[in-house]
């Protein structure tokens, strides 16, 4: 019974680590949020009135949906190293997937020194070099987000300061002469 609870401990972290992988952008509500955004943006446009084709959108409408369009293909297709860097890490390609076998033949070396079979050790080195790297990026990015979403009022308050401080009165200019 007692070798048991090593083996199920480890099936219950790898499974949990793939559950988290696969599973936590559905369960996080990210999703929700993005059709919140598009019923948004649906019932923030105007209902056609006319069924000609030629008419066209107002041209902030045509801005904002060629935006969300570059936006969605963005975050659909970023690339290995765009995850990276938006992580803030300066690796390679090559560095993130050494880590990744390194953190999978890591994981494989304690399934087996634990004694929990092979298939089990197999499961663990899967979730350890594929799962936790993806995850790691995942929190980076969330935690740099985060950051700069915190210091951001404070640049901009800055930046207007500074803006509002040098800004000459009327006639006052040095370059002009009158």
């Amino acid at each position: 019974m007692t070798g048991n609870l090593p083996l199920f401990f480890l099936v219950a972290v790898a499974i949990g680590g793939l559950a988290w992988v696969f599973l936590y952008p559905t369960l996080s509500g990210e999703k929700k949020a993005e059709k919140r955004r598009e019923t948004v943006v649906r019932t923030g446009s105007s209902p056609p009135t006319r069924t000609v084709r030629n008419v066209q959108k107002p041209r902030r409408e045509q801005i904002e949906a060629t935006l969300k369009q570059v936006e969605d293909r963005r975050a659909k297709s970023a690339s290995l190293s765009g995850r990276i860097a938006q992580a803030g890490l300066a690796w390679s390609k090559q560095r993130f997937f050494i880590t990744s076998g390194l953190l999978g033949l890591v994981g494989l070396t304690v399934g087996i020194l634990l004694g929990i079979g092979l298939l089990p050790a197999l499961g663990f080195a899967f979730a350890a070099g594929c799962g936790l790297p993806m995850w790691l990026l995942k929190f980076l990015k969330k935690r740099r987000e985060a950051k700069f979403l915190r210091a951001f009022p404070d640049a901009v308050d800055v930046i207007v300061r500074g803006v509002k401080g040098r800004a000459p009165g009327p006639g006052k200019f040095p370059h002009h002469r009158q």
